[in-house]
């Protein structure tokens, strides 16, 4: 198959796969963040009253249209939410895939990568459909990165330079959510990179500085004026967590980075240090990168690795500077920030199998193949794991639904337990609101 079928058909057989996968791991019912979304937002979904307050931004807006498109045509089917999270990890898939043929990278090399991004480390956000967004906001992330690219080549190019002007309002206003302070401060630092390296007009990279720091400027007094919920968080300062438990913030750190080798789940029994050796190997290729990628980006015109590697490690600087309040040495390393984390991944890949191209030092190319042996062997030990596990968590979903549709004679304690949330008050008026409207658990097809 060539690099271009390639880049074509994987991310398509990645998406069917995906498919397969949730079809066997999943079920259609409301759990955990769902019950809070539809409190807020499904007594009338086409009301606007739930957005119109000083966080607007943080409810990410696009989810205002999404759930009318799930409830008028799929009875706010938590499974459409899920299928779109998969359609836009395949775009981001693509994306990559077209990149590495641009850069004519191997046809293996190139599968290989595309491959990764469908590793089932991420099935917490995969099985979770609320967070479909996310996949949606790093695509976007991903088509900035690479506009970036096109504006570096030698007589730029104007749409793309165009683009970058109103894509950063339209990601960061309308998907990015949280997401969006890794994303703006690196589009900021490699506006930085293309002033100083590559002696490009200061004004235009400043203009597209600009259009990057305004949205998020919005988003961030957006965000001061939200309240957000951290059931089961420390109430104590980091200052006396880090007299009482000095190793912990450290281990944290360098452990998240682990999680891009292998699962925590899908690792078993292995004992911390292990976890603590493979975070450092993956900080050891992080570095080799950054330097790396020094002396890459000016021969490849091309700002696209280092973007992913800064996004990446940023991301794991973010997760525990705001997470270390859940006091658990391994929190970081949850399936929850593996999409994060993964362009970090990606970036160092990319970087090691150009630069390798590049020196032509057969040290090098055997370096690139290692890394890319390793990421793969723990990912494919992790997808194998979660499809391992699929029937098993099947079978919680299908508990979940048969709860959710007898919450009246339920107790506070299983609906808690089972549909995993803290609140059993709002659990009841969430299931009676979608009682009343027929919709997710309580619809029933007509024949």
């Amino acid at each position: 198959m060539g690099r271009k079928m390639t880049v074509r058909l994987l991310p398509l057989f990645g998406f069917l796969f995906l498919t397969a996968y949730l079809r066997s791991a999943s079920a259609d019912v409301v759990y955990t963040d769902y019950i809070r979304l539809v409190n807020s937002y499904l007594e009338n979904v086409y009301s606007l009253s739930p957005y119109l307050h000083g966080d607007i931004l943080t409810r990410i807006p696009v989810n205002y249209l999404e759930r009318i498109v799930n409830v008028r045509f799929f009875h706010y089917s938590t499974m459409f939410d899920m299928m779109l999270g998969a359609f836009f990890l395949s775009l981001n898939a693509y994306l990559l895939g077209r990149y590495c043929e641009r850069k004519q990278l191997p046809v293996s090399v190139s599968a290989l990568l595309i491959l990764l991004v469908f590793s089932l480390n991420k099935w917490e956000m995969l099985t979770n459909g609320s967070g479909w967004v996310h996949f949606a906001a790093f695509a976007l992330f991903f088509c900035h990165y690479l506009s970036l690219d096109a504006v570096l080549k030698k007589n730029g190019d104007r749409k793309a330079a165009r683009r970058l002007l109103w894509l950063p309002s339209l990601t960061i206003l309308f998907f990015a959510g949280p997401y969006c302070a890794i994303y703006a401060l690196t589009a900021v630092l490699a506006e930085l990179v293309i002033v100083l390296r590559f002696r490009r007009d200061f004004r235009q990279s400043a203009l597209r500085g600009i259009a990057v720091l305004l949205p998020f400027g919005l988003y961030f007094i957006s965000r001061s004026l939200s309240v957000e919920e951290r059931h089961g968080a420390t109430s104590e300062s980091i200052f006396a967590v880090v007299r009482s438990r000095p190793l912990l913030l450290p281990r944290f750190f360098v452990r998240s980075f682990a999680s891009t080798v292998i699962g925590q789940e899908s690792a078993g029994s292995l004992p911390d240090f292990v976890f603590t050796l493979l975070g450092l190997t993956v900080l050891a290729l992080y570095a080799l990168a950054f330097w790396r990628a020094a002396k890459l980006i000016e021969k490849e015109r091309s700002i696209f690795p280092l973007c992913l590697i800064g996004s990446g490690f940023l991301n794991h600087m973010m997760v525990t500077a705001s997470r270390w309040i859940f006091l658990r040495e391994n929190y970081g390393m949850s399936s929850r920030y593996a999409l994060q984390y993964q362009v970090g991944m990606l970036g160092i890949l990319l970087i090691l199998f150009l630069s390798a191209r590049e020196s032509g030092q057969k040290s090098a190319k055997r370096l690139a193949y290692a890394a890319l042996l390793l990421f793969c062997l723990g990912n494919t030990l992790t997808t194998a794991h979660e499809i391992h596990m699929a029937p098993y968590r099947k079978e919680n979903f299908v508990a979940m639904r048969e709860v959710a549709r007898n919450y009246a004679g339920e107790s506070d304690e299983t609906l808690v337990k089972t549909l995993s949330y803290h609140d059993a008050a709002r659990i009841r008026k969430a299931l009676r609101l979608l009682e009343s409207k027929q919709l997710n658990v309580f619809y029933e097809k007509k024949e």
